[in-house]
Order: structure tokens, then sequence, then C-alpha cells
């Protein structure tokens, strides 16, 4: 009898156990699977040498096909990059393909007027006009030395929006591919720097000078982003003035970070400097206009970017040293930095004696030919010999950089997915 009670007891015990484990196997089976990692892609300001961008992606979507960066960040001339990115409704490698026919085609007379040097001397010279209402589109157009409309007309006809709204960015927000794209402006009345955002779930944000806004993006966003002061007129959003992203931006990362970014690339156009370099003088003797106007661009538009990647490094290292309960919310971020291995605005010198038109005067009146490497000239050198060389030098870095773009986008962005 106490056998046989032994018998059963030891019987229920083995189901029992069976079930258990069954239960555990189904619940491992059935766990869903971890979310996929947000990954932003950030493209910095830099005018022409945004092109350079453009041969990095071009490379990553050969080698990394099934790439998928679900929030693009622009500013300035990265705006542009960023825009067209997130309005392409096909798979990366395709919308690669399209931004690289795009830069093709670019030319200088597709960025602003070739009006003859005179008319230009004029435009600086002349007072500006007071007031700002009731400005019609060439009254607009007056207020920067140079007139952009002809850019206006390019990015109308390249993002397909003959009523200036990008309306393919709401289908990939729909379809998935695209959970943000994000233009990053600066406001001339409040000093903020305004980063218009347009996704999926989207809280907007406050911070000391700088603002988060959510709203269907326009080519107003996207030429607000990209309007150099002085040079490029400024553009007017509902009833305020927007110019540069870049004139005021402390933290060019934050946005991504805002909108839920656990990966970032980053593309810059900014050439790293060896110490040995960075001691060797550009100049001698007083400086020309030439080199003040290069390191303020430089200033404004992309040393931001490398003090704000140290700081996310050290916060990375020391998030990691803390237990996650002590994070206050919050978390790691993976970052990958891409940069030129060639100086892009030294290369920029090889270009001045074939200037023309406005460009070849303010190269003179700035006495560009005193300094060794005209950063200001790299930004408005909109040539296809200038632009078409630093694509390829952004690819061949890229594929020098093979193995750490692939640790960074990991082994699922090699398989390539079809789209019916």
């Amino acid at each position: 009898m106490i056998l046989q009670g032994w018998r059963l007891c030891s019987s229920r015990s083995s189901l029992s156990g069976f079930v258990r484990s069954t239960i555990h196997r189904l619940r491992r089976y059935f766990r869903p699977l971890p979310p996929t990692p947000e990954c932003a892609l950030v493209l910095s300001g830099g005018g022409a040498r945004s092109a350079y961008q453009v041969g990095v992606l071009q490379y990553i979507a050969g080698a990394f096909p099934a790439s998928r960066f679900s929030i693009v960040q622009g500013v300035s001339a990265g705006a542009i990059n960023a825009a067209h990115l997130a309005n392409d409704l096909s798979p990366f490698p395709e919308a690669v393909d399209h931004l690289v026919q795009c830069w093709g085609m670019l030319r200088t007379e597709n960025v602003f007027q070739s009006e003859s040097s005179a008319r230009f001397l004029w435009n600086m010279l002349r007072p500006g006009r007071e007031g700002n209402s009731g400005i019609d589109d060439n009254e607009v157009s007056q207020k920067g030395l140079l007139d952009t409309a002809p850019l206006r007309a390019f990015l109308v006809d390249k993002f397909e929006a003959p009523d200036g709204c990008l309306t393919r960015v709401a289908d990939n927000l729909k379809n998935g591919s695209l959970k943000a794209l994000a233009l990053i402006t600066t406001s001339y009345a409040t000093g903020q720097t305004v980063t218009w955002v347009h996704g999926r779930d989207i809280r907007s944000w406050e911070r000391a000078n700088r603002v988060g806004i959510n709203t269907e993006i326009s080519v107003d966003h996207v030429m607000a982003s990209a309007s150099l002061p002085f040079l490029f007129p400024a553009v007017r959003i509902g009833d305020v003035w927007y110019g540069d992203g870049g004139i005021r931006l402390s933290a060019p990362l934050a946005p991504a970070v805002h909108l839920g970014a656990d990966r970032i690339m980053a593309i810059s156009t900014r050439y790293d400097r060896t110490r040995k370099e960075a001691d060797e003088p550009l100049i001698h003797g007083y400086p020309p206009g030439a080199q003040i106007l290069g390191l303020l661009m430089d200033a404004i538009f992309l040393d931001t970017l490398d003090q704000d990647a140290l700081m996310i490094e050290r916060i990375n290292r020391l998030l990691e040293r803390l237990p996650e309960r002590k994070r206050d919310g919050l978390r790691p971020v993976k970052f990958l930095l891409l940069r030129p291995s060639v100086d892009l605005g030294k290369l920029s010198g090889e270009f001045e004696p074939d200037l023309h038109g406005p460009l070849r005067l303010l190269a003179r009146g700035l006495s560009s030919d005193k300094t060794k490497s005209p950063d200001w000239l790299s930004m408005l050198l909109f040539d296809p010999e200038y632009t078409l060389r630093i694509m390829e030098i952004g690819y061949e870095d890229a594929l020098r950089q093979h193995e750490k773009i692939a640790s960074f986008l990991g082994p699922e962005s090699y398989a390539l997915v079809f789209h019916g």
C-alpha cells in the first residue's frame, strides 16, 4: 500500500515536473523578441562639403544593404540629405542611389543665382529694407547676399513636392520604415535652436535655448536649416524668420537622443587635424578675411559635433559603471562618428583659380589666396568637380572603416530585404 502510494506520488511529481518544464519551454519559445534598436543617422552641416556624407552613405548602402536608420536628423546642408532620404519610399540602397544622382546633377546655378559681380557688390553695399510685413518673394531674395531661389526650385523638383510639403515622409512613418525626421533651425527672433520633427509618437521638448516642435516638414524647413547667415536669406515659417540651424547649436546629438535613439551614427564634414598639422600656421602675417571667416564657420557649423561626441562617450563610460537602478533614467547610446581623412577646406583651394562671378569677387575681397585652407569656400563651392571628388573621398573613407561600421550596424545589416 505504501509502495503504491509512493509510486502514485512519484508519478504525479514527474507529471507535474513535465508540465512545468513544458510551460517553461513554451514561455521561452513565445517570449516576445527584444525591440529592434532605434538607429539614428545624424548629418552635420558644411554646405557643399555635405557631398562627403553622400559618398559615405553610398558605401554603406552597398556593403550593408539592409541598414535601417529609423531616425534621420540633419542640420544646414545636412538637412537636405536627411530630408531627401526620409522622403524617399525606396529601400535604403535605392534611396541613397537617388541622393547620389541628385548631387551629380547639382551645380552652382542650382543653389544660388549666378548674377554679375557688380550686382553682388551692390547687394553688399545697399542698405537693408525696414520692416518685415508684406514682403514678397522678390524682396526676400534680396535679404541675403545671394539669391537662393534656384535651390528652392531644385528641392521642390527633387522632393517631388510641388506644394512644398514632403508628403512621402508621412508614408514612411505609416509603413514603419521611419520613426522621425528632424531638421534643426535657428530662430532669429528668439535666438533659440528649434528642431522641427515629423515623427510617430514624438513628444515636444524644451531645454535652455533649444526646443523641439512637432510639425509636417516642408521645403521651407529645409531651406531655413540650410540658410547660411548673411549669405543666404532667412526663411519665414509662420510669423518667425529662421536661419541656419548650426548658428547656436550647442548639443547636435541631443535631438536624436530625445527621439529615442539607441544607436547614433554621425557623419561630420570636419577634418580632424593631427597635432603636427594643427601647429602648422595656415597663414603668415595679419589674418586675411578668408581665414577669419573660415574659423567662424568652423566654430558655428562643425566644432560642436566633436564636443558633443566627446560628451556622449564620457556619459556612456559613466553609465557602464553604474547599476541600472542608479542611472536615473539615463541609458547608454552606441555611437559612431565618421569624418573625412582629407582636409576638405584645403582641397577647395585647388579650385580657386577657376572661380567666377560672386565667388570670385568674395575670394578676392577676403584674400583667400593668403590662406592654405579657405574653409568658407568649401561651403559654397558647388562645383561638380569638387563635390564629386569629395563624394569619392567619403566612399573610400567608409571602405577603410568597414569593420567599425559593421560592428555598429550589427549582422542584420548585411541581409538584403526585398519589398514587394
